[in-house]
C-alpha cells in the first residue's frame, strides 16, 4: 500500500510538473508573437513612404521631363515594355497621376482637374492635392527624385548656365563609383541584360547615355575635371533648355500683352467718365439758363401788370 501511495505520489509531480511546463511554453510563444508583431509594425513605420513628405515633387518633375525626352520616346519607338520592377515604370510613378491632373490655366493659374478648383501657383495646387485628394498618391510607389544622380537632375539647370560646365571641381572616385554601380543596377532592373534583343540594345545605348560618363578624370595640373557629359545628353539638353526658352518667352509677350490691355481698359475708363462727366456739366448749364430766361418773363410780366 505504502508503495501505491508512493507511486501515485510521484505520477502527479511529474504531471504538475509537464503542465508547468507547457504553460510556460505558451507564455514564452505568446511573448515572441508579440515581439515579431512589434518588429514588423516598427519596420513598415520606417520603411513605407509617407506621401507628399518624403519625396520632393520637383526634383521629381524634372526627372520626369528627362526621362520623357531620353527615354520613354526611345523605349517607344522600339516597342519595349518597361517591367514593373524598373523604378522608371510609369506604373509605380508616386506623382504621375497628380501631373497628369493640373493644368495652366490664364495669367499663371493652376487648375486642379480632380475638382476644377484654380489656385494662383503651382505650389498651393500641391498642397491642396495633398490634402483633399490624398488617395491619387500612390504612398507605395517610386520618387522620381531618389534617382536624380543617375539623371543628372542639376544639369539640367546648370548645363548652359556660363562657367558651370567644364569647371574645375573636386570629384570623389569612391561617390563616383557608387553612382556608376547604382546606375548600371537600374538599368539591369529596367532592361535586363539576357532579356531580348531589344533589351539589350536599349540596355547597351542608355548604359552608354547615363553610366558611361561617371568617373573622376585627373587633369594636367592635378584638380579633379567636372565630368564632360555625351553628346546625346548635350543635345537633349540642348532641346530642353530651347523649348523652356520658347515657353519663357511666350509668357513674356503675354505679360506685356496683359500689361497693355489693362492701360487700355483704364485709358476708356478715364475717358468715358470724361465723356459723361462733360454731358452732364452742359445739362446743368442748359438748366441754369432756362431758369434765368422764366424769371426774366416772369418780371416783365409784372412790370406790364404795374403799368396798366
Amino acid at each position: 500500500s505504502m508503495l501505491r501511495i508512493q507511486m501515485a505520489a510521484g505520477g502527479g509531480v511529474s504531471t504538475f510538473s509537464s503542465v508547468r511546463l507547457r504553460r510556460f511554453a505558451d507564455r514564452s510563444n505568446t511573448s515572441r508573437r508579440c515581439l515579431l508583431c512589434c518588429v514588423h509594425i516598427f519596420a513598415l513605420v520606417l520603411v513605407r513612404p509617407v506621401a507628399g513628405h518624403e519625396c520632393d515633387r520637383a526634383r521629381s518633375r524634372v526627372a520626369r521631363k528627362i526621362l520623357d525626352s531620353e527615354l520613354y520616346t526611345k523605349v517607344e519607338e522600339n516597342g519595349y515594355q518597361l517591367p514593373r520592377v524598373c523604378p522608371f515604370a510609369k506604373e509605380v510613378d508616386m506623382y504621375l497621376d497628380n501631373e497628369q491632373h493640373k493644368k495652366e490655366a490664364r495669367f499663371g493659374n493652376w487648375r486642379c482637374l480632380y475638382c476644377n478648383k484654380v489656385f494662383k501657383t503651382e505650389a498651393f495646387l500641391e498642397r491642396h492635392v495633398e490634402s483633399r485628394h490624398p488617395a491619387t498618391i500612390k504612398s507605395d510607389g517610386v520618387c522620381l527624385a531618389d534617382y536624380c544622380d543617375v539623371l543628372e537632375c542639376d544639369m539640367h539647370h546648370t548645363l548652359f548656365e556660363p562657367g558651370r560646365t567644364g569647371e574645375f571641381v573636386h570629384c570623389n572616385p569612391s561617390i563616383m563609383q557608387r553612382r556608376r554601380h547604382r546606375c548600371h543596377m537600374v538599368l539591369d532592373s529596367c532592361f535586363p541584360p539576357h532579356g531580348s534583343k531589344t533589351a539589350n540594345q536599349l540596355h547597351h545605348e542608355f548604359e552608354h547615355l547615363y553610366c558611361d560618363h561617371l568617373t573622376c578624370d585627373a587633369a594636367a595640373d592635378g584638380s579633379m575635371r567636372a565630368r564632360q557629359p555625351s553628346a546625346a545628353m548635350v543635345e537633349a539638353a540642348s532641346a530642353r533648355a530651347e523649348a523652356s526658352g520658347n515657353n519663357t518667352k511666350t509668357s513674356g509677350w503675354r505679360k506685356l500683352l496683359i500689361v497693355f490691355g489693362v492701360l487700355f481698359g483704364l485709358m476708356l475708363f478715364i475717358f468715358y467718365l470724361g465723356v459723361c462727366l462733360y454731358k452732364k456739366d452742359m445739362t446743368f448749364v442748359s438748366d441754369l439758363r432756362k431758369l434765368s430766361a422764366g424769371r426774366r418773363r416772369k418780371r416783365m410780366e409784372l412790370l406790364k401788370s404795374k403799368q396798366f
